[in-house]
């Protein structure tokens, strides 16, 4: 880690979709760690190209993504990112990422198993459950960030931290539809990032309260999977968030997708 910048600016990693040499789109993703085993999350729409609410295709021509070329950290230099090819298709073309067990693309998560480890000697991956807290404690309106690319992979690789605010009740998202939403205007190319909540020290000087340079906790609220669909631009902008516990049934299901 270094001093110059916050260390959950390193946890994320911007992704190019290709169908073999052809650009279909762009969008985000972060390391998970689950024992000896590194996955990168992101959203089922992104590695499908399609919608995951009624599986119509997000690309005109119809195209469907079978590599992911994104940015890690490297260990040998500061601030530095070098492009890793990773397959999301076997040979057959059958998906290689993981999916929820039991409700599939309902769940606009996935988690793609990567073939390197901490003793990679190229990458510095920086999964984000290393460094977030685990207690979830964020509550309506608290102030949270989407930490990801809203313009894509630009120099030098690493994220725009896009305020927001929750926008529904996080403790009523398991009896309804699973997510939460947030308040906060998006691009494309945010989706599958992490949302983080940070809360800061803060002491009092007089009547005024002055925050610490230092936060005093990151909590990792859940992955982001764009703006809930509205008939005009200018409608409610309200972003769409998968809590942590979406992450741990699909990894924990091992369940390979049958898109």
């Amino acid at each position: 880690m270094t001093a110059q910048i916050d260390r959950f600016s390193l946890v994320t990693a911007p992704l190019s979709m290709y169908f073999d040499g052809t650009h279909l789109s762009d969008a985000t993703g972060f390391i998970w760690e689950q024992g000896p085993q590194n996955y990168l999350i992101t959203n089922w729409h992104v590695v499908t190209g399609r919608n995951a609410l009624d599986g119509r295709s997000l690309h005109g021509h119809g195209g469907r993504p079978n590599v992911v070329r994104a940015l890690f950290n490297t260990r040998v230099q500061q601030f530095l990112k070098q492009e890793h090819v990773i397959r999301i298709r076997d040979d057959d073309g059958r998906p290689l990422w993981l999916t929820h067990p039991s409700r599939g693309r309902a769940v606009d998560v996935v988690a793609i198993p990567l073939p390197y480890d901490d003793d990679n000697a190229i990458f510095e991956l920086h999964p984000i459950n290393r460094y977030a807290a685990t207690e979830l404690t964020a509550r309506i309106a608290n102030e949270v960030f989407v930490l990801g690319y809203p313009f894509g992979p630009e120099p030098p690789g690493y994220p725009v931290w896009k305020r927001g605010s929750m926008a529904s009740e996080p403790d009523l998202a398991a009896i309804g539809t699973g997510y939460y939403l947030v308040d906060t205007a998006s691009r494309p190319g945010m989706s599958g990032s992490p949302v983080i909540r940070r809360i800061w020290n803060q002491r009092v000087d007089g009547d005024k309260v002055i925050p610490s340079p230092t936060p005093l906790r990151t909590e990792f609220v859940g992955v982001y999977s764009g703006r809930r669909h509205t008939k005009n631009e200018s409608d409610a902008q309200l972003g769409l968030v998968w809590p942590r516990h979406c992450i741990e049934d699909i990894i924990i299901g091992a369940k390979r997708d049958e898109d």
